[in-house]
């Protein structure tokens, strides 16, 4: 079992961040007294992170980009400061690994939009903090070992490169508005015209380049590794309609079919859309394909804890997307929901053998109890107890009472 933090868009310069939960009638209230009956939302959720990464037994750590929102210097060192705060001062030789991505709202507009100067920039800020520097155009690649076979491997990658590309705009615009956009830009503005501006130019993209070369990568690695893909922006439209030129990636198609051509199961893990679906993708010409799609919320709002399960033969099983959500002054755990790598078919064509004998002995519809299962299998408790928990990553059998010891299950097969 393998554990992810996935931390979304943390727009550290936002005053929502830290205003204090308290309804708040009387404005002559003392300020000081206030702020001590309620915590600000970052600082709550701040708080719930750093014990889950120091008690959660964590892997490794995604920090999905937009650290600033208009990509001014002073806020993203304060942020970089702010979540290296999270990792111990011995870190990186002690703690989880961690990646870190560029969001569209890091950019600084007022930079060249066909330099990478503009990320160099983040990039500088980044390692300055004592983090790795996040990916520009080569993906950036971390493997999580493990002590047998299994194993995941994290890919970041810029989604953003069309980001603050004026000429997008076409020619048209370009020539009448291109000018007032790059003087507002350098003399400055209110905070709504920039707010405006930045989303009036923001583009979206992933470099075929990159596309290239993650292919390339993932194309070489085993089947007992779970590739875990880590960029900004949504690969699929957001669930609200959106009513803004280039508001979606505008390659994400070319993305998507490059990766289910591939025809393995892969996790996409992103933020930018302040809300937080899960998606999975499958095409029916590409049996093993599947991009499980996860969104993290705001950083204010809370994480995802997710966890990356393989059975005894090192195949993986599937994802557990654990939603740790700030409900008043306190992170609590909002949703837990297992997404299986595989259809029913081919999970259970890859199952280990003990998997597909329990499932020769379990009837649709029939509720079984764990004791039962023993007395007619034979089997020693820990074996049961693996084929069971294979099973139920795998979307094959339901065991409602599962939070509760092994000795109470009460088992359905779903399939």
């Amino acid at each position: 079992m393998f554990r992810v933090v996935q931390v979304g868009d943390i727009h550290y310069s936002d005053s929502e961040n830290f205003q204090s939960p308290v309804d708040n009638k009387d404005p002559g209230f003392p300020a000081a007294l206030r702020e001590s009956i309620g915590t600000a939302p970052l600082q709550a959720v701040f708080r719930s992170l750093s014990h889950v990464l120091e008690t959660g037994g964590i892997d490794f750590v995604t920090f999905m980009g937009d650290f600033t929102t208009r990509g001014d210097s002073t806020a993203l060192n304060e942020c970089a400061r702010y979540i290296r705060g999270l990792f111990a001062e011995t870190w990186p030789g002690e703690g989880p690994d961690c990646k870190l991505i560029i969001g569209n709202h890091d950019i600084d507009r007022r930079l060249d939009p066909d330099s990478d100067d503009r990320f160099e920039r983040i990039n500088a800020v980044l390692t300055g903090a004592g983090f790795k520097a996040a990916s520009i155009l080569a993906p950036c690649e971390s493997v999580i070992p493990s002590d047998d076979a299994a194993e995941v491997r994290v890919f970041g990658i810029n989604s953003c490169r069309g980001c603050g590309q004026l000429r997008l705009l076409g020619s048209i615009l370009e020539k009448h508005a291109g000018p007032a956009i790059r003087k507002l830009l350098v003399e400055g503005g209110s905070g709504a015209e920039l707010d405006e501006l930045y989303e009036q130019i923001d583009t979206p993209a992933i470099d075929e380049h990159t596309i290239a070369l993650l292919a390339n990568s993932l194309s070489h690695v085993g089947e007992t590794v779970m590739p875990v893909i880590c960029a900004h922006h949504n690969l699929l439209p957001q669930a609200m309609p959106r009513i803004a030129p280039y508001s979606e990636l505008i390659n994400g198609g070319a993305i998507r079919a490059a990766l289910l051509n591939l025809n393995r199961p892969l996790l996409y893990l992103h933020g930018h859309l302040h809300t937080s679906p899960i998606e999975v993708v499958r095409v029916p010409e590409h049996t093993r394909s599947a991009i499980i799609s996860i969104s993290a919320p705001l950083l204010r709002e809370g994480f995802n804890v997710i966890e990356i399960a393989f059975n005894q033969e090192a195949v993986p099983l599937g994802c557990r997307v654990i939603a740790h959500r700030l409900d008043g002054s306190q992170c609590r755990i909002a949703s837990s929901n297992i997404i299986p790598a595989w259809t029913a078919a081919e999970g259970l064509r890859l199952t280990t053998f003990r998997a597909r004998e329990l499932m020769k002995v379990l009837e649709p519809d029939a509720v079984v109890p764990r004791s039962d299962l023993l007395a007619r299998l034979s089997w020693p408790e820990m074996v049961l107890d693996d084929a069971l928990t294979e099973l139920r990553w795998l979307g094959a059998v339901e065991i409602p009472n599962h939070d509760r010891p092994a000795i109470h299950w009460r088992v359905t097969r779903s399939i």
